[in-house]
């Protein structure tokens, strides 16, 4: 295996709608080559020490994994892939550092990180469905497998919850941070604590207007199995069962988690007959 590291900077004209599309098309034109094993992308989560850091920060960092070193040239070479470059460049502004490499983590082959991006259009103004997703104790009432939500911290920018969910007819209960990106309407979520079969969780909630009157609503994923412990997870699963519940788990919550959100703001929509 052989990876292929990206660390993109991108200038402060550029807008987190057109980051976002930058990297949903950098995946799309990676998966349709038919090269990659394995391809993921993350924001940089920003920390205080990143104000005084020397050299630069990155934006964003993606990942692409090919079987060998010849495969990995093949996709250097491709015209689909210069095309990428230079229709971007020719858009935005952004710096790209990059690093060819084996795998560095060891992460086994049976517990791989997903990504996932499932989304909706909402016939509602961005600011109604802004306050539903910033709205994180009222997911109980709106979210059907939420049985309840505990504010724990708050300030304009965070907030840290504990969720108590019902998954697949069992309760389960995490706590988990949201930064919250008021301008660009943009909640990064991230799982403090985790439930029983998951490794990691994070993710984003995104609301981009189409118009006055109208919101596409983005979720995405990017999510883990635990680890196991003697060859099983939760001391039930093994790894192959636990990545498959959990990426279905995934799947029906993203959909429903959407549905919800489009219902509840199309009804409350001034437009639509509803009051804010």
């Amino acid at each position: 295996m052989i990876c292929h590291t990206l660390i993109y900077k991108f200038a402060e004209s550029v807008s987190a709608e057109d980051r976002d599309q930058f990297l949903k098309e950098l995946s799309e034109t990676v998966r349709s080559t038919g090269l990659s094993v394995g391809f993921d992308y993350r924001i940089h989560e920003w920390l205080p020490v990143d104000e005084k850091a020397i050299g630069m920060t990155g934006s964003a960092i993606a990942q692409i994994v090919c079987e060998d070193s010849e495969t990995m040239r093949k996709f250097s070479e491709l015209t689909s892939t210069h095309e990428f470059i230079a229709s971007w460049r020719s858009r935005i502004s952004y710096e790209a550092a990059y690093a060819n490499h084996p795998p560095l983590t060891g992460v086994p082959a049976d517990n791989p990180l997903h990504h996932a991006e499932h989304t909706v259009t909402v016939h509602a103004p961005v600011a109604v469905v802004w306050d539903i997703l910033v709205d994180v104790e009222g997911y109980a009432r709106i979210f059907p497998p939420t049985q309840d939500v505990k504010l724990l911290e708050e300030s304009p920018t965070h907030q840290i919850a504990r969720l108590v969910v019902d998954v697949n007819g069992e309760t389960n209960s995490w706590i988990s941070r949201r930064d919250i990106d008021a301008d660009n309407r943009v909640i990064t979520y991230r799982q403090l604590e985790h439930a029983p079969i998951v490794g990691h969780m994070g993710g984003q909630w995104r609301a981009l207007p189409l118009g006055d009157d109208t919101t596409q609503l983005v979720l995405t994923h990017e999510f883990r199995a635990r680890e196991a412990v003697d060859g099983k997870v939760a001391g039930r699963l093994t790894p192959q069962e636990a990545d498959a519940a959990l990426r279905a788990v995934v799947e029906r919550n993203s959909v429903a988690d959407l549905g919800a959100v489009k219902t509840t703001a199309e009804a409350t929509a001034p437009g639509n007959g509803g009051t804010r």
